[in-house]
C-alpha cells in the first residue's frame, strides 16, 4: 500500500483531520470579537459542506473568502439571534417562577417554551443555508424553518449532534481540561462536519436547481 498515494484511505483520512483542525482552529480565531461568531459559523459550514460534496481545496482560502463574502447579512443574522435568544431566556426565566401562580403563567410559559424550541431549530439552520444559498436574509430565514420541519427527523439528530456534546462538557469538571482541549482542537468543526452530512442530503436538491455558476463557483 502507497501511503503516498493521494488516493489512499490513510491518506484522504489524514488529509480530512487536518482539514477539520484547520477550520476549527479558524472559527475559534475569528469567534474572538463574539460578534462576528455568526460569520464565523457560517464560514465554518461552508467549508465542511465543501468537504462533504467532495471539493477539496484550501482550507484557509475557503473559510475566509466565505467569511468575508457573508460578513454583513450573517453578523445582521447572529446578532438578532443573540437578541431573540437573550430576550426568551430571560421571559422563561421569569415565567418559571410565576406560572405556579396562575394559569395564565402556565400558558405563556408552554408558550414560550414553544418559541424557545422555533428559535434553537432556527439557529440550527440558518448559517448552514446562508453558507450554501444566495438570497435575502427574510426569504433564507424562512427557508430555514422550511427545512427544520420538512426534515423533522434530521432537525432532532442535529439538534442532539450539535447541543448534547456542548452540555456533557459542563457535567464533569474534572474532565473540563480534556473537553476544552478537544473543542479548542476539533470539536466545533467535527460537529458541523457530522450536521452537514444531513444538511447536504437535504439541501442538495435544491442546490441542483439553483445552477448558479457563481455561487456554484464558491461550494
Amino acid at each position: 500500500m502507497n501511503l503516498l498515494n493521494e488516493d489512499n484511505v490513510v491518506h484522504i483520512f489524514l488529509s480530512r483531520i487536518g482539514d477539520l483542525v484547520a477550520a476549527n482552529l479558524l472559527f475559534i480565531v475569528c469567534c474572538i470579537p463574539i460578534v462576528t461568531i455568526g460569520p464565523a459559523l457560517t464560514a465554518l459550514y461552508h467549508c465542511t459542506l465543501r468537504m462533504v460534496k467532495g471539493n477539496d481545496s484550501s482550507t484557509a482560502k475557503t473559510f475566509f473568502r466565505a467569511f468575508k463574502q457573508n460578513f454583513l447579512q450573517s453578523l445582521v443574522v447572529w446578532l438578532g439571534i443573540l437578541l431573540v435568544g437573550v430576550i426568551l431566556f430571560l421571559n422563561l426565566r421569569f415565567l418559571i417562577q410565576a406560572q405556579g401562580q396562575s394559569s395564565y403563567g402556565k400558558i405563556l410559559f408552554y408558550m414560550s417554551g414553544a418559541l424557545m424550541g422555533l428559535w434553537v431549530i432556527t439557529a440550527l439552520y440558518i448559517f448552514p443555508v446562508i453558507a450554501a444559498f444566495a438570497n435575502t436574509t427574510r426569504n433564507l430565514l424562512k427557508n430555514s424553518v422550511l427545512f427544520a420541519f420538512m426534515h423533522f427527523p434530521s432537525t432532532l439528530a442535529m439538534a442532539v449532534i450539535t447541543i448534547l456534546p456542548m452540555f456533557m462538557t459542563y457535567q464533569d469538571l474534572e474532565l473540563m481540561p480534556l473537553y476544552a482541549s478537544c473543542w479548542f482542537f476539533f470539536g466545533f468543526a467535527l460537529t458541523a462536519y457530522i450536521d452537514s452530512f444531513l444538511l447536504y442530503r437535504i439541501f442538495r436538491p435544491y442546490l441542483e436547481k439553483e445552477k448558479d455558476p457563481q455561487k456554484e463557483e464558491q461550494k
